[in-house]
């Protein structure tokens, strides 16, 4: 039998201790380094806006505007790698005299439609990327963008240019949370223009696309509102659009996008007659069932009743489809019934006994991971699979309660011992003031 002891939360050894204790010179010197980086790297700053007269210059003037620039590119990445004002504007930065276009290769302010270009001559280049790891097909994918073919070909002003996402002078890493491209920021960024319904008129589309991302399954994840999800594996609009390439998934490529991150959803759904339907009339689709940029938290409601991207909005509740549906719906929902009552007494198995149940909630993450893969089994519309998925789920719950079972057996049986003993040692106690009561008498007697 187990003992309840073994399930008690384990305390930091002696060992563990001296190990923690002799990482501290290793952390003490890494904060040194990291001090030593930052005042280089400030010093290396400092150095360019003296030796570079555009910064100097920019930075004393009275104009906002002017003054803004240099100061927004000092916090930006260029800055950090020392890509400074001429790399992009040209002109000789070491002269005293103000630039004029034309002159020592000055362009000014490039044009929108020159910015493609001039990002990459760096950008393309491999052997000048390759310290950054960065890659070096950028500006083949914008040419062959919905974006950069408006511009390019037809000089159209409205659509995206590398600045518009990326800042100007403001041009930070992805990882940087200020900066517009980071993970969660680049569905604003590209709102900036897609929900400007002045802007979008002229082509007809839409400008709902980030109020409903936002409540979406994959914004909410991304916003950080649902728990114990990564928002860093949710898509945002790169994701599924691409980065640079900037183009809409088409019919044939819907389903390509989504299985790049849904990959067990797609290998099931290759087993499903949905599969060999889409093959022949290209439908249904991912967003046919799950929408698009509305993509709500995964339900097994869908497969029942008639509202839109619900089976019953295609099959008539009497088909043997829509009835398969129902069968999917019931086997979901009662295995998340058994899950959660599994839960529930774990949990009370802690506020009954105050013990240990880090291993069980191991277990039950088990739990959840085979009602997941049971849920995407449900792509292929077979009940079997999905049936068999959940049966071993059901296997690690029988385990969870029978382990439950014996710590409440076991808590019997050292409380009936521990009332045993209590009985025995109030025996005994009665037993000796009973003894004592006798000598004490007979010693009365004696006397």
């Amino acid at each position: 039998m187990r003992p309840l002891s073994s399930l008690r939360e384990p305390q930091l050894r002696p060992a563990a201790a001296a190990s923690a204790s002799s990482l501290l010179p290793i952390l003490s010197l890494l904060l040194f380094l990291i001090f030593i980086m930052a005042t280089l790297l400030d010093c290396q700053i400092s150095w360019a806006i003296q030796k570079n007269t555009c910064l100097s210059c920019h930075l004393g003037s009275s104009k906002h505007e002017l003054a803004r620039c240099a100061q927004q590119w000092l916090k930006s990445a260029h800055a950090l790698v020392s890509v400074c004002c001429e790399e992009c504007h040209g002109g000789n930065p070491t002269s005293p005299k103000a630039p004029i276009i034309g002159k020592e290769g000055f362009i000014g302010s490039p044009s929108k439609k020159q910015i493609p270009g001039l990002c990459s001559r760096c950008h393309d280049d491999p052997l000048y990327m390759r310290k950054y790891d960065i890659r070096i097909d950028e500006e083949n994918q914008y040419k062959n963008s919905v974006h950069g073919q408006q511009l390019l070909n037809n000089n159209n002003q409205d659509v995206a240019s590398c600045v518009d996402c990326h800042d100007s002078h403001d041009i930070r890493k992805p990882d940087d949370p200020q900066s517009k491209v980071n993970h969660q920021n680049i569905a604003y960024t590209c709102a900036r223009c897609h929900a400007d319904r002045n802007l979008m008129k002229p082509y007809g589309l839409p400008t709902d696309q980030l109020s409903k991302y936002k409540k979406s399954y994959h914004g909410q994840i991304v916003y950080q509102q649902i728990e114990r999800e990564n928002p860093r594996l949710a898509p945002s609009c790169p994701g599924c659009h691409g980065i640079h390439s900037g183009k809409p998934a088409g019919v044939s490529e819907v389903a390509e996008a989504c299985n790049n991150c849904h990959l067990n959803c797609k290998r099931y759904f290759q087993k499903s007659i949905h599969s060999l339907l889409l093959k022949k009339n290209r439908k249904p689709r991912c967003i046919d069932c799950h929408g698009y940029h509305d993509i709500p938290i995964p339900s097994e409601e869908l497969f029942a009743g008639k509202a839109a991207s619900h089976c019953g909005s295609c099959h008539p509740p009497e088909s043997a489809e829509y009835q398969c549906g129902l069968r999917l719906r019931a086997l979901i929902k009662q295995a998340k019934r058994e899950a959660a009552l599994t839960q529930s007494k774990i949990n009370q198995l802690k506020q009954d006994l105050d013990i240990d149940i880090s291993s069980l909630n191991l277990k039950m993450d088990d739990v959840t991971e085979n009602l997941k893969q049971a849920v995407k089994a449900t792509h292929s519309q077979d009940i079997q699979i999905v049936s068999q998925i959940i049966t071993k789920a059901r296997k690690i719950m029988n385990t969870i309660d029978q382990r439950i079972d014996r710590c409440y057996q076991e808590a019997r049986q050292r409380r009936e011992w521990l009332e045993h003993m209590l009985l025995f040692i109030s025996a005994s106690f009665a037993l000796i003031a009973y003894q004592r009561s006798r000598l004490k008498n007979k010693l009365q007697d004696i006397h």
